[in-house]
């Protein structure tokens, strides 16, 4: 579609030239049912009283792990269309963060990079946050090879922050990432290409533990929680979410962490109480947004 349906245009109505603001830019993928990606991220944003506008990388009915699943990834010109009107609407140029998530394909990913090299000249205020979404150590990747290096040498460098699992770091940086010492030790290359934190997630601990990490040049931070019994999609994506919420509002790294991990954890907790399928994204918000609650303290490293 190279233009819109006549049925479509229409003249402005009566309403203020003022534009809209934005606080955030997110772009990842959105389901019909379920949460991961956009649908994960958002609600709790918006909870927080983030405004966030929304690019989508693909329509699916539901996660892949069902029997069935309905929708696609966005073709690359459908993508680099939505992309472009974002630009056209200045939105780039009022917010103040850009999330991406799961890009579907490797064309979209040249896409959005493309983007991004234009923009950023365009939006000095915007800090980009990467969630390089590659896989997991369960599954192994679930994304085009090519994507890897489309990650690496052409997104990598503009990013502010990186948020990758242990097996994202991992295939980052062609290493093994499984425990503190390792994801530690990783992290320093990519520090060295522009982020200026590495968050890392489902990293091993003592027995029966998880860690989060946050690593910089200069300091590295750790939670450690429990390790539930439950494996459902999207809580790295409620896990960025959070912690990029929580920056803006001026938070330290560490409490920043404390409070996104709290609100992970939660959902996991409510969910597997539950019983349901599908993560618990209604008390995400709730419980990072108490202040004064501190379930599990950073300690540096």
């Amino acid at each position: 579609m190279t233009q819109l349906d006549a049925h479509l245009v229409h003249g402005r109505r009566q309403r203020p030239e003022g534009p809209a603001p934005v606080d955030i830019i997110s772009v990842q993928s959105q389901l019909v049912y379920g949460y991961a990606g956009n649908s994960a991220a958002m609600p709790p944003l918006r909870q927080l009283g983030l405004r966030v506008a929304e690019v989508p990388t693909t329509l699916l009915s539901n996660a892949p792990f069902y029997p069935t699943t309905r929708g696609r990834v966005l073709p690359s010109d459908w993508f680099a269309e939505l992309l472009l009107g974002t630009r056209e609407r200045g939105v780039h140029q009022r917010a103040r963060v850009l999330m991406s998530g799961y890009l579907g394909s490797v064309s979209n990913g040249e896409a959005f990079a493309d983007w991004l090299e234009q923009i950023l000249p365009e939006a000095p205020q915007l800090k980009f946050c990467l969630d390089p979404v590659i896989g997991d150590t369960h599954t192994g990747p679930y994304v085009e090879p090519g994507l890897e290096a489309v990650f690496r040498h052409r997104l990598l460098p503009h990013a502010w922050l990186l948020t990758p699992n242990a097996f994202e770091l991992g295939r980052l940086t062609d290493s093994d990432v499984v425990t503190e010492s390792q994801a530690i030790t990783a992290a320093q290359p990519l520090l060295m290409q522009g982020p200026e934190w590495v968050v890392t997630h489902s990293v091993r601990g003592a027995a029966s533990e998880l860690l989060t990490l946050a690593i910089s040049c200069d300091a590295c931070w750790k939670i450690a929680t429990p390790e539930l019994p439950i494996d459902v999609a999207g809580t790295g994506d409620v896990l960025t979410a959070l912690l990029v919420a929580f920056l803006l509002e001026g938070e330290t790294m560490p409490r920043a962490l404390e409070r996104a991990v709290a609100g992970v954890h939660a959902t996991l907790e409510s969910t597997l109480a539950a019983q349901h399928e599908e993560l618990d994204i209604t008390v995400a918000a709730a419980v990072a947004g108490q202040l004064g609650l501190v379930r599990f303290p950073a300690q540096r490293v």
